[in-house]
């Protein structure tokens, strides 16, 4: 939070923006010539994500949030739109200039049984980009390496440098992988989930893990994640996207403690409660059964949006407008004020 507030007091440039950034999926003809309606996974969002922020990208299944951070790293193409790294267009880059751009930038898998080959010790994973990008000999790479396990908590090093995959618990699978992603000293890193797959106490850890890169490394975090609880933990500031769409985005408490948007007070409705919460404001903004709405018209959140008026919310898509200092919402009904969740009630973001 405080280094999200330096650097907009200080009028800093962002070190990532997108721009009306698009991405559409074509689907293929069957064998008798049919095919089905085209998949936007993103629809024109636009933030930008400053030094050594953690920016969070929140949103359920299928909301497009991980299609945002494979544009970022360029493992897709988007269909409109451009990325900025320190005011250089992504989408135009090409042979050294690409691969010194995959240098600085790197990502952290959801699923460590996925991302590791399991026919590939820990040394030979964590030094594979170190390959790649040609850096240092035999020996500095082996001495990299354990620095960067130690980093991550795989100590002593030498513990694991001979090990394999199936050979490691989930939670060092995923240390291991952030070692890789760590291992060339990046100036950004999209998170894609990185906890999603691991209990609440190995999440922690890991959530700490990437607080300490940002402080030793200087990094900048996009992290992407299902969970408000687990964005408010680690991040500055979050944005709520849904079916491709920005719903809302602002500073991490003022959206989980202020929610404006009707998705994400149904998001907030969703979180686990633990204990005695006392009196926790319940929204209740999310229908029984969803209603109708013609495709592609509209607010997308409408067929589900108990607060929504039919003439206006189904035809028209809201645009983002800022209702307080830098919390902006998509939605035509929403109040601005102070509704915000008493401070006391800390167990309503137990997970």
């Amino acid at each position: 939070m405080m280094e999200f507030e330096s650097a907009m007091n200080d009028k800093k440039k962002p070190i990532l923006e997108l721009e009306n950034l698009s991405k559409v999926y074509r689907t293929k003809r069957s064998l008798f010539g049919d095919s089905g309606s085209d998949v936007i996974a993103l629809n024109r969002i636009s933030f930008k994500i400053f030094k050594r922020e953690i920016f969070g990208l929140v949103g359920e299944s299928g909301s497009g949030k991980t299609t945002a951070g494979r544009l970022i790293v360029r493992l897709e193409e988007p269909a409109e739109g451009k990325i900025y790294l320190e005011d250089v267009d992504l989408t135009s880059l090409k042979g050294k200039a690409l691969r010194d751009f995959r240098r600085r930038v790197q990502m952290i898998f959801q699923d460590p049984y996925q991302s590791l080959n399991p026919q590939i010790s820990v040394l030979n994973t964590v030094s594979e980009p170190l390959t790649v990008h040609k850096i240092g000999n035999g020996k500095a790479r082996q001495d990299l390496v354990r620095q960067a396990m130690k980093s991550v908590g795989l100590s002593p090093p030498d513990d694991y440098l001979h090990r394999y995959p199936h050979q490691l618990s989930g939670g060092q699978r995923q240390r291991v992988a952030i070692a890789r992603a760590m291992v060339l000293n990046p100036r950004f890193v999209v998170a894609d989930e990185p906890t999603s797959m691991l209990d609440a106490s190995i999440s922690a850890q890991i959530f700490n893990i990437l607080l300490e890169m940002r402080e030793k490394l200087d990094l900048t975090i996009l992290f992407i994640t299902h969970s408000l609880a687990a964005a408010r933990y680690l991040c500055d500031r979050i944005a709520v996207i849904y079916r491709g769409h920005m719903m809302e985005m602002g500073p991490a408490e003022a959206v989980i403690r202020n929610p404006k948007h009707p998705y994400t007070q149904a998001l907030i409705d969703a979180l686990p409660k633990f204990g005695d919460c006392g009196d926790i404001k319940h929204y209740g903004t999310l229908l029984r059964a969803d209603s109708e709405a013609p495709e592609g018209a509209g607010c997308p959140f409408y067929p589900r949006c108990k607060v929504a008026h039919r003439a206006k919310c189904s035809t028209g898509m809201p645009r983002l407008k800022e209702i307080s200092d830098s919390h902006l919402v998509a939605c035509y009904y929403t109040i601005p004020g102070d509704e915000t969740i008493p401070e006391g009630d800390a167990c309503f973001y137990a997970t």
